[in-house]
């Protein structure tokens, strides 16, 4: 008589002088850990393989872009001493404006000027230095709106960046406007310097101030730039431009 295929495997233990032991195994169980131990050992091998050379490539690459991290980080130290070195400048300034008190008399045309500006504590006229020009000035028209265009030139000696503030007063049919858009009131009848908007020129900085379109034939322009402190650097005249 055939016999099926024994499903399992039988073995004999001696361990004299005990008697023998019979261990019986699945002989799919067999099957599967003849497989799966090599395949695990291999897997095991691979995967060393790689994260060994991944982490080698991983060291290269942060070896490769230390000298470029080392780079941004003195730009970044550079720029924060750059800029404790200008608001030293500035407070020293601010003391010694403080230290001056309000300007006690301006010329006529200063007057004239600051009909519409508070006058900062301490103001001065710097215009005769010529720190700053203007140029370039042009009057664009786009539908419903005008688009008035300058330069500011970093005129200094040196590398020394330019600072302040701009304000622009558009002259037209119906009275004024203002850039940046500024509402006066009974309680702050004045423009504020420190309102403008504020710049830092390396060399030039191109300006564009956005006007909504008012009625009539013509709109002209005055052009104020103010220090950090307040003194006034550059002012200049443009216009009239026709509205045509």
């Amino acid at each position: 008589m055939i016999q099926d295929p024994s499903k399992e495997l039988t073995l004999v233990v001696y361990d004299a002088p005990k008697p023998p032991k019979y261990l019986k195994i699945n002989k799919v169980i067999v099957r599967v850990l003849i497989f799966l131990i090599p395949v695990v050992i291999i897997l095991s091998v691979a995967f060393s393989l790689f994260t060994s050379v991944y982490l080698k490539q991983k060291l290269e690459m942060a070896k490769s872009q230390e000298p470029e991290i080392i780079l941004k980080l003195r730009e970044v130290v550079s720029t924060s001493e750059n800029e404790i070195e200008a608001l030293k400048k500035t407070n020293s300034q601010l003391i010694q404006k403080i230290s001056t008190g309000q300007a006690t008399s301006t010329s006529d045309e200063i007057g004239n000027l600051f009909n519409l500006f508070s006058i900062p504590l301490g103001f001065e006229d710097n215009r005769p230095k010529e720190n700053a020009k203007l140029e370039n000035m042009s009057n664009d028209i786009l539908k419903d709106k005008m688009l008035f265009k300058f330069d500011i030139l970093n005129n200094q000696a040196g590398d020394e960046k330019l600072a302040g503030f701009i304000s622009i007063v558009q002259y037209h049919k119906d009275g004024l406007s203002f850039y940046p858009n500024y509402d006066l009131s009974l309680e702050n009848p004045n423009l504020i310097f420190s309102k403008g908007e504020s710049f830092v020129v390396s060399r030039f900085r191109p300006v564009i101030a956005e006007f909504k379109k008012p009625k009539g034939s013509v709109v002209w322009y005055k052009v104020f730039i103010f220090s950090q402190t307040g003194n006034l650097i550059a002012f200049k005249k443009a216009g009239p431009f026709t509205l045509d």
